[in-house]
C-alpha cells in the first residue's frame, strides 16, 4: 500500500488548482489592505502591516491541516468529490462577498447537506456525482467536525493575537473604542476519494465507498469575524474558540455514530449548524447588551491600543487601561492628555487605572519631540466619520 500511496501523491497536488486557494489569498490581501486604511482613518496610524492577514492565512493552520490529514487519510475516511466541489463553491461565495463569519464548516457543510436532501425530496434528478446516504454523508460529517475543531483552535491561537482597534459611535453619538478581527485561514486536507490505485486493506478505509481510492488535496478555507465593544477581545475570543472546539468534537462523534444508527447523520449536521449559529448570535447579543466599555470619562482617557516598541509600550501601558493623571494633571480626553505631557517634555509620569480598576503609576524619560510619539492610541476628539 505504501508504494500505491507514493504513486498517488503527485496526482493529489492537482487539488491545489482549486480556485478556493487563489481566491483565499486574494481575500487575505484585500482584508489586510482594507484594515490598514480603516486604522489610518480611525486612529491615524497603521497598527499592524497589511500582510498580517496573509501571514495568518499561511500560518499555524497549515500544521492543523497536516494533523487532520493524518487522521482522515490514516483512518480511511473517504470523501466523495461532490462534497469537495460543493463545499468549495460555498467557500468561494462567502469569501468573495467578504462574509468571513460564514466560512465555518458548521455553516457550509450543513448547507450542502440540506441542498442534497431538498433536491431529493422534490424528486429533482441529481447527477451521478451526487453521493447517496449514508456512507458519503458520514465521512463528510466527520470531516465537518474536525474542521470545526481546527476553526476553534485557530480562533484561540490566531484571532486573539490579531485584533485591530477601531473607533465607533454609540447610539448616543459618543465615540467609543472597539476591537475588530477578520481572519481567513488555509487548512489543506489530504483526503482519500473513490476510485484510484490504492486498494482497500485491513481497517483502511474505515468509511468509504468502493474498493479502490486515490488521494486529493482539498485547500479548505476557514474564517472568523467579530467586533468586540464591551470587553477585551482576548476574553470573549478564547471563550468563542473553546465553544467551537467542543461543538466540532460533538458533531464528529455523532457523525461517527451514524455507522450504527444511520439517521444520526441528521443530528450531526443539525447540531453543527444550530450550535455554530447559536455561538455567533449569542456573542453578538452579549456585546450589544453589555454596552460600550471603552469610553473616555471623568476618571480619565481610555487607551484602546499601544504601538509596539514605543515609549508607551516600554512603560507597560496596555489596551483597556485608563489614564487618570499625566504629570499630576487630571486628563479626560486626548487633547488634555497631550497638553499635560507637553508640560514636562523631558519626563512623563502617569497615574493609570488598570483592568481591575486599581491605581498604578508608571513613568519614563522622553527625548526631544517624543511626546508626539508616545505610542498610545486614544479616542480622539476631532469629529470623524463613523467607522
Amino acid at each position: 500500500m505504501f508504494n500505491e500511496w507514493l504513486s498517488e501523491l503527485p496526482g493529489a497536488l492537482l487539488g491545489l488548482l482549486n480556485p478556493v486557494l487563489l481566491i483565499g489569498i486574494i481575500a487575505a490581501i484585500v482584508a489586510g489592505t482594507v484594515r490598514l486604511k480603516r486604522e489610518r482613518r480611525d486612529v491615524r496610524t497603521a497598527v499592524k502591516p497589511w500582510y498580517i492577514e496573509l501571514l495568518s492565512f499561511f500560518g499555524v493552520s497549515l500544521a492543523f491541516g497536516l494533523v487532520l490529514s493524518a487522521v482522515i487519510s490514516g483512518a480511511g475516511i473517504v470523501v466523495d468529490l461532490f462534497w469537495i466541489y460543493a463545499v468549495s463553491l460555498a467557500m468561494i461565495l462567502f469569501t468573495i462577498i467578504g462574509q468571513f463569519r460564514l466560512l465555518s464548516a458548521g455553516f457550509m457543510f450543513p448547507l450542502v447537506f440540506v441542498a442534497i436532501i431538498g433536491l431529493d425530496y422534490f424528486n429533482v434528478t441529481l447527477p451521478e456525482l451526487v453521493p447517496a446516504l449514508p456512507d458519503a454523508f458520514i465521512a463528510a460529517g466527520i470531516v465537518m467536525g474536525l474542521l470545526l475543531i481546527a476553526e476553534g483552535l485557530m480562533i484561540q491561537l490566531n484571532a486573539v493575537k490579531q485584533t485591530s482597534p477601531r473607533v465607533i459611535r454609540t447610539p448616543r453619538g459618543m465615540k467609543a473604542g472597539a476591537f475588530f478581527t477578520k481572519r481567513i485561514w488555509l487548512v489543506p486536507l489530504l483526503i482519500p476519494v473513490p476510485t484510484g490505485l490504492i486498494n482497500e486493506a485491513g481497517w483502511w478505509p474505515l468509511i468509504g465507498a468502493g474498493d479502490t481510492f486515490s488521494l486529493f488535496i482539498f485547500p479548505a478555507v476557514l474564517g472568523y469575524q467579530l467586533t468586540v465593544v464591551h470587553d477585551l477581545p482576548k476574553n470573549i475570543l478564547k471563550s468563542n474558540g473553546a465553544q467551537v472546539v467542543w461543538l466540532g468534537f460533538l458533531s464528529a462523534v455523532i457523525a461517527a455514530g451514524t455507522l450504527w444508527a444511520p439517521y444520526l447523520i441528521f443530528v450531526s449536521f443539525g447540531i453543527a449548524f444550530a450550535g455554530r449559529l447559536f455561538i455567533l448570535l449569542k456573542t453578538r447579543a452579549v456585546c450589544r447588551k453589555s454596552g460600550y466599555h471603552f469610553l473616555n470619562g471623568d476618571k480619565g482617557v481610555m487607551i484602546i491600543d499601544v504601538l509596539p516598541g514605543t515609549p508607551a509600550a516600554k512603560m507597560g501601558l496596555m489596551r483597556g487601561e485608563m489614564v487618570h493623571k499625566v504629570n499630576g494633571l487630571v486628563v479626560r480626553n486626548e487633547r488634555e492628555f497631550y497638553e499635560a505631557i507637553q508640560k514636562s517634555r523631558a519626563h512623563c509620569k502617569l497615574e493609570v487605572f488598570n483592568h481591575a480598576g486599581e491605581v498604578r503609576y508608571t513613568q519614563a524619560a522622553l527625548y526631544e519631540g517624543q511626546h508626539h510619539q508616545l505610542g498610545c492610541i486614544l479616542i480622539e476628539d476631532r469629529k470623524r466619520e463613523t467607522a
